[in-house]
């Protein structure tokens, strides 16, 4: 980072003065880092990057954006999962990956009133407002029923006993009844709106205009913007375009064989070791199987899968349709948090032979069974962290690093040993709510359970805390501050990201999945 740089940085007033003496504190050691063996002619270093969902958490994710777009951080592959679709989207669609996109994002969600997103009828937000803005709403309406109840059973004992007037009877009883009319008028309005209390179309459209204004109209029209590969993408390799990227990885997967003799199956490793030397694609052109895209992570709830769009795209829609259709129904769909906004309803036009075939293809269905509609809820019922598609088993040598940020509150940075049984069977609430959670993050769980490098080397945490991911209500000031956080946190990882390290220890990760590196060895990489 060059002194300007730092300057303007330090006169940036989203910045509090937490995040201004971290910076000052190590922009000269992140400005002397590398990061990445692909570069541009500006000398911007490249990653790939993922980003997990957190609803108006998302703001956090600019804040990390921010903190590495300020070191010369720019991105290859992209992909997150409902505020982080968000973000990802807004990514791709502002076109010249090698230029700062993280400054114009920033004003566009400092500039969204997020409770506009509320769009269903005026007593959800009413009602939600309540909800979030008084942490002992729900106590005190559960109190308040309970009272209701107490009274209807304790009545007729004041009556016999004390001689209440009778009539006074009916008043617990005209509680109880406007409690059960709001109780069905609810359950109507879930019913209405396609079980969730906001349509989400004001989100749709705001998030359609962003695109707009960037002359992003539909999903092919995006996807020729920024979905290039090879030589496309002109970038350079570190040490130079020719034979350089070539010789650099055999010699370090032969520097392998010096340091892991002991742990490494001999036999198996020669022939790996010949095949690298034969590869010629590799000899030729450095750039081989280098792409950026961008990845939409949601949930079909109707087909039961994980959806990434607009990869598996061809399965809803023809191409002539994603010429039309703005990717904003993508992130649309990505960010159905169930209940909260209604499902987004597809329909499948079976009789397309492209459709019919985009079902053999990804879930090897047959005509008679290729669904007629596609219902969307939050991706993050799945995949809230979708690392797992930046994961490649036939790794050459690392050229690209993976990078990853999750968010989260103090209670998920608290115990690693989990709440425990006291706490996961208080109630019926909390065991189902538990249950909900670790059926939640079983995908991503389980890959960084198998693929601790990632957790090691690629992500990092921000605590969001005491927000409230829902808290649709935010003002500016709370912004602020999540932004601040996710700054820091972006700091936090550059300062102590090793790239060196991680490429020799990704290649173990590859060896140990050829069997090369024997799986008793090195337990701390996997």
């Amino acid at each position: 980072m060059n002194p300007r740089n730092l300057e303007d940085l330090l006169a940036d007033k989203t910045l509090d003065s937490l995040s201004k003496e971290k910076l000052s504190a190590v922009q000269e050691k992140i400005g002397a880092k590398e990061f990445s063996d692909i570069i541009d002619d500006e000398g911007n270093q490249y990653v790939n990057f993922v980003q997990e969902g957190g609803g108006v958490w998302g703001v956090a994710l600019v804040g990390y954006l921010y903190a590495l777009e300020s070191f010369g951080i720019r991105f290859m592959r992209i992909a997150g999962t409902s505020a982080g679709a968000i973000n990802t989207m807004l990514i791709a669609a502002m076109g010249d990956r090698s230029k700062n996109k993280s400054s114009r994002i920033k004003e566009i969600l400092f500039a969204w009133k997020f409770e506009e997103f509320m769009d269903g009828k005026s007593i959800v937000k009413s009602l939600a407002y309540r909800v979030l803005k008084s942490k002992n709403y729900l106590k005190k309406l559960g109190l308040f029923i309970a009272l209701v109840l107490f009274s209807i059973v304790i009545f007729p004992f004041l009556i016999l006993f004390f001689h209440v007037n009778p009539w006074f009877y009916l008043i617990p009883f005209l509680l109880l009844s406007l409690l059960v009319y709001g109780v069905l008028h609810y359950y109507h309005l879930f019913k209405a709106n396609r079980i969730g209390l906001n349509p989400g179309k004001a989100f749709e459209n705001k998030m359609q205009a962003a695109l707009s204004s960037f002359g992003i109209k539909s999903v092919s029209n995006l996807n020729e913007e920024y979905n290039k590969k090879g030589l496309q993408l002109r970038v350079n390799y570190r040490y130079g375009n020719g034979e350089e990227y070539f010789n650099t990885a055999v010699e370090n997967i032969k520097n392998i064989h010096t340091r892991e003799l002991a742990n490494i199956d001999m036999v198996k490793f020669r022939f790996f070791l010949e095949g690298v030397e034969n590869n010629d694609i590799y000899k030729e052109n450095p750039f081989t199987l280098l792409r950026s895209d961008y990845t939409i992570i949601t949930t079909d709830i109707n087909a039961k899968i994980k959806v990434e769009l607009p990869k598996m795209g061809n399965l809803y829609w023809t191409n002539t349709d994603l010429s039309v259709i703005s990717p904003a129904k993508f992130v649309r769909a990505s960010m159905s948090v169930p209940y909260f906004f209604e499902p987004l309803v597809v329909n499948i036009d079976i009789s397309k032979a492209s459709i019919v075939e985009a079902w053999k293809f990804w879930l090897n269905a047959e005509p008679a069974n290729v669904y007629t509609e596609g219902v969307f809820v939050d991706g993050g019922s799945i995949s809230n962290f979708p690392i797992d598609i930046f994961h490649e088993s036939d790794i050459f040598y690392p050229r690209i690093p993976v990078f990853g940020v999750r968010l989260v509150d103090q209670a998920e940075l608290g115990d690693p040993r989990g709440a425990g049984s006291k706490s996961i069977l208080k109630s019926p609430a909390s065991f189902l709510g538990s249950i909900f959670d670790t059926l939640k993050g079983y995908n991503d769980k389980s890959f960084l359970t198998k693929y601790t490098f990632y957790s090691t080397h690629s992500i990092q945490y921000v605590d969001c805390s005491p927000s409230n991911w829902l808290n649709f209500f935010m003002e500016d000031q709370e912004k602020t501050e999540l932004f601040n956080k996710g700054f820091r946190a972006g700091l936090e990882f550059l300062e102590r990201f090793d790239w060196e390290k991680y490429k020799y220890e990704r290649m173990l990760v590859a060896l140990k999945e050829k069997n090369i590196l024997k799986q008793e060895a090195k337990p701390n990489v996997g």
